[in-house]
C-alpha cells in the first residue's frame, strides 16, 4: 500500500512532527518556509498539507493539489485558508479549535489581575528606578461581581476561576440552557440586568452580525460608574470608540484588551491613547502548551482523516475520507435540519431528538452528530464539527436522544429532528429523493416541501386572504427576487406557513415591514 505524503510548510512543534514521523503509513515532507513555484510543485505531490499562518492556502494552491485530500491548519483561525475552494474540491479542512481554550482562559484572568493591580505601570516605574508605592493603589477581585457575556467553553472556565477568587459571577448567554449556568455556579440573567449589576464585564462570544458592536455607547451607559471591561475573545464585540470615550470620561475605570476589530490597530486607534487601559497584541493562545496541543491535535487528526475517519475536527462537511461515501448527502441533510431548527426556534435549546425511518442503523450516530453540528453552528465562536458537537451540546445542557425505525414511514427514507427549549419546540423532517436530492418535507404540523439551501424566509401567519400578495409586493418593491414560494396550511381559517426562497438576504427594515403586517405571527430569516 502506498503511504500518504504529508507536506508541512510552517514551523510545527516537535511533538506534532514526532507523531507524523512515527506513523508507518505517512511519509513526512517537512519544509518550513516553502514558497512560490517550489510550494506549488510540492503540493501537487502531497495527500495532505499542514500549515500555520505562514502559507496562504489560495484557490490556485488548492487546485494545484490534484492528490490533496486534507488541509490541516495548526491553529484556530482560518484566515489564510480558502475553505470554499477546498470544499469545492472535496478537500477536508481541519483545525485545532480546542487547543487554546485553557491559554485564552488564563490570559483573561492575567489581564484582569494585571489591570486591577496596576502591574504594567508599577513594573515600568520600578524599572525607571522609582519607588512610588502609593501611586499604585489597586482593587481586589474578592467580593466583586463579574459579568460574563458568553458562557461557552472559555466563558465557563473563566467563571470557575473567578469563583475561586471569591467573586460573584453573573452571566448572559441566550443560547445556553439553564443547567449549564448551574453547573459552573453562574447566575443567569438578561444583558441589561448584567450591565447594571456587574463591577467587571468580560466577553467570550463569537464575532457574528449579532455580537459585533453589542456593547456600544447605550450599553455602556447602563453599566455601573467605574465599571471595568475585558476582551480576550474577538475584536469588535465592544464598540471601540465608545469604550475609549467611557475610559477617558471616567465612566469606565479600566479596560484590558487583547483583540481588535482591525489587527494590528492603526496608530490613531482610539484605544491606544485611552486612559486606564492595558493592551496586548492578540496573544491569548501564545503559550508553549497551547502550541504543543495545536501540533499534536493537528498531526493526529490529519492522520485519522487520511485513514478514512469522519470524526475529525473539520470545518467543512467531510465528503472525502468517508468509508461509505454515498452517505454524504444524508449526513448533509441531517446537518441542515439542525441548522434550520436553530434559526427558527425561540430560546436556548435544552433537548433534541432525532428519529430515522428506513435508514441503516449504523448511520444513527453520524446523523445525530451532524444534526447537532447544524443546531450549534450559528451560536459558536469556534468550529463545531464531528469531534466536538456532542461534547459542546453536553456542556450547553442539551440532551440528545435517537430512535431508529427499520421500516419506511411515508417516504423511503426520513429524518425527523426535534429541538425543544423552555418556550418553544420545532420539529422538522427531511428526505432524499434519488439518493442525492434533498428536501425538507414538513415543519411542525405543516406538510411543506422545499430545498434546504440558500436564503429562506420562514413565515407563520393567520390563514386569511391577501397575505401572499402583500409579501410578494413588498419583496418586489424592494427588488428581492423570489426563487420559490412554498405554502402550507393547518386548515381553513387556521394558520398558514410560507417558506420563501429568495436570491439575497433581507435587510432589517424589510424584515420589520413583514413583521408589522397584522396577519403575521412569526417571521424569521434562515440561511442554509
Amino acid at each position: 500500500m502506498t503511504n500518504h505524503k504529508v507536506l508541512v510548510t510552517d514551523t510545527l512543534a516537535d511533538s506534532g512532527l514526532d507523531i507524523l514521523r512515527a506513523a508507518k503509513d505517512v511519509d513526512l515532507d517537512y519544509r518550513a518556509g516553502l514558497k512560490g513555484a517550489d510550494l506549488l510543485k510540492a503540493v501537487t505531490e502531497s495527500d495532505a498539507l499542514i500549515t500555520r499562518s505562514g502559507t496562504a492556502v489560495t484557490y490556485e494552491l488548492v487546485n494545484a493539489g490534484k492528490r490533496l485530500r486534507i488541509v490541516g491548519r495548526a491553529g484556530v483561525g482560518l484566515d489564510n485558508v480558502d475553505v470554499d475552494a477546498c470544499t469545492a474540491r472535496g478537500i477536508l479542512v481541519i483545525n485545532a479549535p480546542t487547543a487554546n481554550i485553557m491559554s485564552a482562559t488564563e490570559h483573561t484572568m492575567a489581564m484582569l489581575l494585571a489591570l486591577c493591580r496596576n502591574i504594567p505601570e508599577a513594573h515600568a516605574s520600578t524599572k525607571r528606578g522609582e519607588w512610588t508605592r502609593a501611586k499604585f493603589m489597586g482593587i481586589e477581585l474578592n467580593g466583586k461581581t463579574l459579568g460574563v457575556i458568553g458562557l461557552g467553553r472559555i466563558g465557563s472556565r473563566v467563571t470557575v476561576r473567578a469563583k475561586a477568587f471569591g467573586m460573584r459571577v453573573i452571566a448572559y448567554d441566550p443560547y445556553i440552557a439553564a443547567t449549564a449556568f448551574e453547573r459552573v455556579g453562574a447566575e443567569q440573567m438578561d444583558l441589561d440586568q448584567l450591565l447594571r449589576e456587574a463591577d467587571i464585564i468580560t466577553v467570550h462570544t463569537p464575532a457574528t452580525d449579532e455580537t459585533r458592536g453589542m456593547i456600544g455607547a447605550a450599553e455602556i451607559a447602563k453599566a455601573k460608574d467605574g465599571v471595568i471591561f475585558v476582551n480576550c475573545a474577538r475584536g469588535g464585540i465592544y464598540d471601540e470608540k465608545a469604550l475609549a470615550d467611557a475610559l477617558n470620561s471616567g465612566k469606565a475605570s479600566g479596560a484590558a484588551i487583547d483583540v481588535y476589530e482591525e489587527e494590528p490597530p492603526g496608530k490613531d486607534h482610539p484605544l491606544l491613547n485611552a486612559k486606564n487601559i492595558i493592551l496586548s497584541p492578540h496573544i491569548g493562545a501564545n503559550t508553549v502548551e497551547a502550541q504543543d496541543r495545536v501540533a499534536v491535535q493537528t498531526a493526529e487528526m490529519v492522520i485519522e482523516a487520511l485513514r478514512g475517519s469522519i470524526f475529525v475536527s473539520a470545518v467543512n462537511l467531510p465528503f472525502e475520507g468517508l468509508s461509505d461515501g454515498d452517505a454524504a448527502p444524508m449526513i448533509q441533510l441531517a446537518e441542515k435540519l439542525g441548522l434550520f431548527a436553530a434559526q427558527t426556534i425561540s430560546g436556548p435549546v435544552n433537548r433534541a431528538a432525532i428519529e430515522l425511518w428506513g435508514i441503516e442503523e449504523r448511520l444513527t450516530r453520524i446523523l445525530s452528530v451532524a444534526a447537532l453540528k447544524g443546531l450549534l453552528t450559528p451560536f459558536m465562536a469556534e468550529s463545531v464539527n464531528f469531534v466536538n458537537a456532542e461534547s459542546i451540546a453536553e456542556n450547553r445542557g442539551i440532551a440528545l436522544s435517537s430512535t431508529t425505525h427499520p421500516t419506511p414511514h411515508n417516504y423511503t427514507n426520513l429524518i425527523t429532528f426535534r429541538a425543544s427549549s423552555g418556550a418553544d419546540e420545532i420539529c422538522v423532517s427531511g428526505t432524499l429523493f434519488s439518493e442525492k436530492n434533498q428536501r425538507i418535507v414538513s415543519v411542525n404540523a405543516f406538510h411543506v416541501e422545499f430545498k434546504p439551501e440558500g436564503h429562506l424566509i420562514y413565515i407563520i401567519n393567520k390563514d386569511v386572504p391577501g397575505v401572499v400578495g402583500k409579501v410578494g409586493t413588498l419583496l418586489g418593491d424592494r427588488e428581492i427576487n423570489i426563487a420559490e414560494y412554498n405554502l402550507a396550511r393547518s386548515g381553513s381559517g387556521g394558520k398558514a406557513m410560507a417558506i420563501i426562497t429568495v436570491d439575497s438576504p433581507l435587510d432589517a427594515e424589510t424584515l420589520g415591514f413583514l413583521r408589522s403586517y397584522r396577519e403575521m405571527e412569526e417571521v424569521k430569516q434562515v440561511k442554509l
